[in-house]
């Protein structure tokens, strides 16, 4: 796999900005690991609702503090208190800021590196997603917008889905500016293209003339207004069907991401709720198939520059 440094990125292995790390229904009170950005984390939701990210390892001694199933912390009462997580090694308790609050068998002071770091996440869409920053700055902007999604007029997605793990996110990014493989990757043909650089938005508009492989979901002519909002979330509006498409992609490794889509599409008169979902669910997976996940899998990594 070809890294940041090899594509001449910059100092940093990984970007900034927001990124889709699982699902809403995927966090309960039971950690989930995860490992994206080269490191190991566990996230939770709290008593009060509120989905918490910490780094994975316990500073005492590097305990996993998604770990140990079979430890006596593990299958107590007090593993988990309020939006608070125990290591379930030495029981040293963590809060949502991921400083440790508790130690059951210390009366003094907690010593101030007693912490591990706490990632800022918000859940949108069904979506949780956290900020990512290598110089560990604050976000300065948001998350992108689907004002449709949850409204009584669209059917929306519940969940993302997983497409495939790739190799360096650049390499999906580079897409939005590579007219010329529109034709022969995704089929149609392209009569108009511009992208528009705003700030960390990426504009990508587009239209042309489809072909059958939409197997009737599509019009006979199709204008996309898409684009990214950060590296690690992408918006696609297809107007004449008046849908809508999320794409996320995040690293996991230095030279590897995870790619996800979803679709919700505006209601047509006459369905009912029943047959929109069915229409959604279609043309989601068609759009995913579209991503041709396949295509990517066999494509090989930049080469090394010396």
């Amino acid at each position: 796999m070809a890294t940041s440094a090899e594509y001449r990125l910059g100092d940093y292995a990984f970007p900034r900005g927001w990124f889709a790390v699982a699902q809403s229904a995927e966090v309960g009170r039971k950690p989930k690991n995860v490992r994206y950005f080269g490191q190991d984390m566990i996230l939770y939701r709290g008593t009060s609702g509120r989905v918490v990210m910490l780094d994975a390892y316990c500073p005492h001694m590097g305990t996993h503090i998604g770990s140990g199933p079979h430890s006596a912390t593990t299958t107590s009462d007090t593993f988990m208190e309020g939006d608070n997580i125990r290591c379930p090694f030495h029981a040293w308790r963590f809060g949502a800021d991921g400083v440790c609050n508790h130690i059951p068998y210390h009366d003094g002071p907690i010593p101030p590196a007693a912490r591990v770091n706490s990632w800022t996440v918000e859940e949108r869409y069904g979506i949780v997603f956290c900020w990512h920053d290598p110089e560990g700055l604050a976000p300065d902007f948001e998350i992108a917008e689907f004002y449709e999604w949850g409204q009584p007029d669209w059917a929306s997605w519940t969940e993302l889905e997983l497409l495939c793990d790739l190799q360096h996110p650049i390499e999906i990014f580079d897409n939005m500016s590579d007219v010329t493989h529109l034709d022969h990757l995704h089929g149609g043909s392209v009569t108009s293209y511009e992208n528009e650089y705003d700030g960390h938005i990426l504009h990508q508009r587009q239209s042309g003339n489809t072909t059958e492989q939409g197997e009737g979901i599509y019009a006979s002519t199709l204008t996309t207004l898409a684009g990214y909002v950060g590296p690690g979330i992408a918006f696609g509006h297809f107007v004449e069907i008046d849908a809508k498409q999320i794409i996320c992609v995040t690293p996991i490794e230095d030279g590897t991401c995870r790619l996800w889509q979803a679709a919700m599409l505006k209601i047509p008169q006459g369905l009912t709720a029943e047959q929109a979902e069915i229409a959604r669910g279609r043309l989601s997976a068609s759009m995913g198939n579209g991503l041709s996940p396949r295509i990517w899998l066999w494509h090989l990594p930049a080469p090394s520059h010396s």
